[in-house]
């Protein structure tokens, strides 16, 4: 039977946060222990009380006492509820934390499978129910389990009759709830699954809703939200249901324990083996037997679905990353500007469907690149396997001589910064959006970088300077506010190489042209590459890729592709002025 129970999967995952709460452990065990022994010394004292009756001075201490210890009893179990509450949650705290920290660990293809509200949903609701577990079964089960043996122990003291009839009674009980154990898990399996499903659908439609009123699909959301609805109440009809049936098992064997105590000191009591006092304490044991049968019947329900949470989030763990670090050690980037290269890199984001074809070129430290070719070609490829975000199946990519597959993804992406067309403003200030909560970033080197980027104005009209707060998805702010926040993020980085994909499709051409200036002045000294439609923004860069069906057509300095009235370049860049003047 315990086999069966996620007991040991749950210590697993828990256990080295529980072990850091050892005092708050030993307190629970001794409040937890004296508990029990209130609850068994209350029967005993009515059991005095009552053989005092016949005597010419009952003794009254023994209510005085009863009622003391009943007081006693309420201040320890909320005594124990508090602490172990506290150490349930506290544990499940950082197993929260080390989950999200797995979750922003994994690689591109992880968030293209799980919506952001299904990990929200295994994140949070999962590790919530792990958490009400930990004091719902771990404790109280412990703690009526103990009960349990112990009231046992005392029933055969006062006759073995009765201690016999009792075991067998929890020897038969344990049976059923035997047989019923996993009669219920696979229901709540599927009502996790479930859950997921429609949070994932919930999130999904939640961060998309201006596009979903803007074409008018709002009814085939809600069609879409009711579907889910319905499939969602037919699983929890059946988990209910497969636990009323363990419920009523529950009431079958509450009825049969009466019986039998009632016919066990019917016995007694015309035998002549117990007094008023015994039978009345015999009945009281009788009962706190069956609390902690039923308890452990109602931590079923906790334990199933913990069974349920355990998988779900086990599920998560195991699934890893592509894309990792180094197994050993790690190579360290040069400071400074750093060199591009790529060779015979073949790349793809299904297998067998190539996107990049043998894609070879050097980039100088601190020149810069413009990178053009129609929509699909593989430009922003590059910059993703630049990043690390993806690892080509063959050939290398090289930052400053060294293979970036042999370099820490932190120590990389603290030396390559990009921008793109999709800018992600957090809830938070100013500062912390800009420095992505570093604290080590002065203000006056922010204020000093706004200011080059032309954001001098915008940043003293701010009510509360760096101190002010943005809303999430950037809430007040205009496309090109939003667009150049990104760039002064990425430029307090102080990276070795900056990659601009579209970060100025969004700006009008004015604060483009205003951008353009501050770019080019933060650029020196860095090696950039810039992806781009818009050829216009290319014009200062030192050499030009063209790509083509993922391969590469071209790939020489602008001058000489200028030059070239044949070339690719040149070809693109007579097109891009005529579009301009239709």
């Amino acid at each position: 039977m315990w086999t069966k129970l996620p007991i040991l999967p749950y210590f697993r995952l828990v256990g080295p946060y529980l072990k850091q709460h050892k005092s708050r452990f030993a307190l629970l065990t001794l409040l937890l222990a004296a508990n029990i022994v209130v609850q068994l010394t209350m029967p005993w004292l009515l059991m005095k009380y009552f053989d005092s009756l016949n005597s010419p001075e009952p003794a009254e201490r023994f209510i005085f006492l009863f009622i003391l210890l009943g007081v006693c009893y309420q201040i320890l179990s909320l005594a124990s509820d508090y602490v172990g509450e506290h150490v349930g949650w506290s544990a499940a705290n950082k197993l929260r934390s080390r989950l999200m920290r797995h979750c922003l660990g994994q690689d591109i293809a992880f968030f293209h499978h799980y919506s952001p509200g299904e990990l929200l949903d295994r994140v949070d609701g999962a590790v919530n129910g792990l958490a009400e577990f930990f004091y719902k079964f771990v404790v109280r089960f412990t703690n009526n389990l103990v009960l349990l043996g112990v009231t046992l122990i005392v029933l055969y003291n006062i006759h073995w009759s009765i201690g016999a009839v009792m075991t067998l009674f929890v020897a038969g009980s344990a049976l059923v709830y035997y047989l019923l154990r996993d009669y219920a898990l696979p229901h709540w399996v599927r009502v996790g699954e479930t859950s997921s499903a429609f949070f994932g659908f919930i999130g999904e439609q939640l961060t998309n809703t201006e596009d979903t009123r803007s074409s008018g699909a709002s009814g085939y959301v809600m069609r879409k939200f009711k579907a889910l609805l319905n499939q969602w109440l037919p699983v929890h009809m059946e988990a209910g249901r497969a636990f009323s049936v363990m419920w009523m098992s529950s009431m079958l064997l509450l009825g049969l324990s009466t019986i039998l105590t009632f016919g066990v000191s019917s016995w007694l009591w015309h035998a002549g083996l117990a007094g008023p006092g015994a039978i009345y304490m015999i009945m009281m044991y009788t009962v706190m037997l069956v609390g902690p049968i039923d308890t452990i019947r109602l931590e079923l329900g906790a334990l199933q679905r913990a069974s349920a949470n355990i998988e779900r989030i086990r599920q998560l763990f195991e699934i890893r990353p592509s894309v990792g670090d180094p197994a050993e050690g790690g190579d360290t980037l040069p400071g400074g500007a750093l060199s591009v290269e790529f060779s015979g890199v073949e790349f793809g984001y299904t297998p067998g469907e190539p996107v990049l074809h043998g894609i070879g070129f050097k980039l100088e430290a601190g020149e810069s690149l413009g990178i053009v070719g129609r929509t699909g070609s593989g430009k922003t490829s590059i910059a993703r396997l630049l990043l690390r975000l993806y690892d080509p199946q063959s050939g290398t990519v090289s930052l400053g001589g060294t293979d970036i597959s042999r370099v820490k993804l932190s120590g990389l992406r603290e030396r390559v910064g990009i921008v793109t067309q999709d800018v992600q403003i957090f809830k938070g200030t100013v500062r912390d959006n800009l420095t992505f909560f570093d604290p080590s970033i002065p203000d006056g080197k922010i204020v000093s970088l706004l200011t080059e980027l032309s954001l001098d104005s915008w940043f003293e009209a701010l009510p509360q300077g760096l101190d002010t707060q943005l809303e999430a998805g950037g809430g007040g702010l205009s496309a090109g506010e939003a667009q150049l926040l990104a760039f002064a993020r990425v430029f307090l980085k102080d990276p070795g190489l900056i990659i601009l994909d579209e970060a100025s499709s969004r700006l009008d051409p004015a604060t483009e042209e205003k951008l353009d200036r501050a770019v080019r002045k933060l650029l020196r000294g860095r090696t950039a590459i810039l992806i781009a439609h818009r050829l216009s923004t290319l014009r200062h860069v030192d050499r030009i890729l063209v790509m083509d069906g993922g391969r590469i057509a071209e790939n020489d300095l602008q001058g000489a592709l200028l030059e070239d009235p044949d070339s690719r370049y040149s070809r693109l860049l007579r097109q891009s002025l005529r579009n301009r003047t239709v």
